[in-house]
Parts: C-alpha cells; structure tokens; sequence
C-alpha cells in the first residue's frame, strides 16, 4: 500500500517541477522581451522628437578676449544658434564648422545644455585654424542610459564671419 503512494506522489511532484519551470521560462522570456520593447521604444520616441527640431547657426564671428578689450583670440570662433518654435526641450547640441570646399572641419565636444523652442544661444569653438564658411548644428537627445542620441535632421548654414 505504501508503494502505491509513493507513486502517486511522483507522478505531483513532476507535475509541480513541470508547472515551475514552465513559470520560470515565462518570467525570463518577459523580462528580456520587456528590455527589446522599452529600447525600441524609447529610440521610436526619441526620433519623433527629432522631427520637431530645427535649429541654425545664425552667426559667426571670432572670440574676442572681452568687451572692454576686442582683441581676437587666435583659432576661436563664437557661434550662435536660434532654434524653433516647435518640440520639446533639446538635451544638448555638437557644432561642425568647415571651410567653403569642406576640405577641412572641426567638431565640437557634445555642448550638453538644455535648449528650449525659440532660444537663441552663443557657443565658443576652438582650434579653427581655418577660415569658417559654413557651420553644421547637430541637435541631440539623452537617452535614460546617459548616451547621446544625435537627430538625424541636421542643419548647414552658410555664413559670413562678423567683426
């Protein structure tokens, strides 16, 4: 009688072995399907916000040591930007000056500064030693991970250096 028992309670035990893996199988498959999801959509979100930005360099003119002494700072350049009216508040910006047959560049550091519609900002760019003709502003998002996510919708302006 006491074979008969033990029997049957194998036959739950595997039963409740297979019901728990059967679990544990669910819960890793959702929580690594959960991170695919949550990636693509934050990078989904991130490029919608994109097609909001616009922003140009709309001035260009050497650094000067100050206002009471104009005397220019040799290879650096104050850019100015003016974005749109429209989209959401803008993590940061990187510049990209060239010369006018593009031969030669120099990119900014990422300017990591928060960059609401409608401002207008000025940023110093050092180690042109180049006459700049045209400059690049490239708009971009933080991702929650802390990484930069760069608009793919970047804006080239032609300028004249001001005195």
């Amino acid at each position: 009688m006491l074979a008969k028992n033990k029997k049957g309670i194998s036959e739950i035990v595997v039963t409740i072995i297979i019901i728990l893996l059967a679990i544990v199988v669910f819960a890793v498959v959702s929580v690594v399907v959960k991170g695919t999801v949550s990636k693509g959509a934050e990078n989904i979100e991130l490029a919608s916000a994109c097609l909001d930005v616009e922003m140009h360099a709309v001035k260009i003119a050497q650094t000067t040591q100050s206002e009471i002494n104009p005397t220019p700072i040799p290879d650096s350049y104050d850019i100015t930007v003016s974005r749109s009216s429209s989209g959401k508040n803008l993590d940061g910006v990187k510049l990209i000056v060239e010369d006018a047959t593009k031969d030669k560049s120099v990119g900014s550091e990422n300017i990591i500064e928060s960059i609401k519609p409608l401002d207008k900002k000025t940023y110093t760019v050092s180690g042109i030693d180049f006459t700049p003709a045209q400059v690049t502003v490239v708009p971009f998002f933080m991702k929650k991970s802390g990484e930069v996510s760069y608009c793919d919708n970047s804006q080239t302006d032609e300028l004249v250096i001001e005195a």
